[in-house]
């Protein structure tokens, strides 16, 4: 079950200030891409400072896959941020934050909504959408962050080919009273900021504990695949460095992102 553990404080990245942060594009390849063009010829640009597009044609996902969507049907977003004395090694900890931010803003619309590890956010066991951040780094601290994001927002329905894994907030809630892409974008910030805020990205602890409380499958037997076999594991919770540990044959196992994948 997931707990709002966090104490929001005041957020000075109010509505309005977020609004007039936000471009919005009626198309574009990627919105991550379009973002760091910008960092690189416009400084600073104000934290927050955030590209949606209408029509992402080119949206990426892990492991380079394709984040494929028709216009005006997924809410494609990429923010930037400044983490303050940040290092490398901490970057899971801003990967959990940006996942609970959604979980928790996903959540005020729809029921069982978990987080999939490593990036995924999935409601009733399929999924919903994802993050991609990709960081810009000063030695080994990190200087800033483009957090890209994808959420299904009024898909009715799915390829054949990926119908029984994804789905969207019409899907799930088709009598959800209906809004723009703008607005869904701009709550979603705010909760995402809000979060950005209270939370020490540098207290792993507390960022685990909220994270590990809303993650997919967790405890519960299922098949994942390892090395081209397929195994039953148990999923016991995600490592502060971003390993999942995983109980097999009654022992216990750290997987990277590379070295598993889940099954149906």
């Amino acid at each position: 079950m997931c707990l709002n553990i966090f104490p929001l404080q005041n957020n000075t990245f109010s509505r309005l200030y977020l609004r007039q942060n936000l471009i919005v594009l009626e198309e574009v390849t990627s919105t991550n891409d379009y973002l760091k063009e910008l960092l690189s010829n416009i400084k600073p640009l104000p934290e927050a400072t955030a590209i949606m597009a209408i029509h992402q044609v080119k949206g990426k996902g892990q492991r380079g896959n394709s984040w494929l969507s028709k216009p005006s049907e997924t809410l494609a977003i990429s923010l930037t941020l400044y983490p303050k004395d940040f290092s490398v090694h901490q970057s899971f900890n801003l990967n959990m934050l940006i996942c609970l931010g959604i979980q928790r803003w996903a959540a005020t619309i729809l029921p069982h909504v978990q987080i999939k590890w490593p990036n995924d956010i999935y409601a009733n066991g399929k999924k919903l959408g994802g993050v991609l951040i990709e960081n810009q780094l000063a030695g080994y601290h990190v200087r800033s962050s483009v957090v890209g994001i994808g959420i299904n927002i009024k898909q009715q329905a799915f390829p054949t080919a990926i119908q029984d894994k994804a789905t969207s907030l019409y899907i799930e809630e088709p009598t959800t009273p209906p809004q723009s892409l703008e607005e869904y974008g701009l709550s979603l910030l705010s909760t995402i900021m809000e979060l950005y805020e209270s939370i020490d990205l540098q207290d792993t602890q507390q960022l685990l504990d909220a994270y590990n409380d809303c993650l997919f499958r967790k405890e519960i037997p299922a098949y994942y695949e390892i090395e081209g076999e397929t195994f039953s594991g148990i999923i016991q919770g995600v490592e502060g460095d971003g390993k999942l540990k995983i109980l097999i044959n009654d022992q216990e196992r750290l997987f990277d992102l590379k070295e598993i994948s889940f099954k149906l």
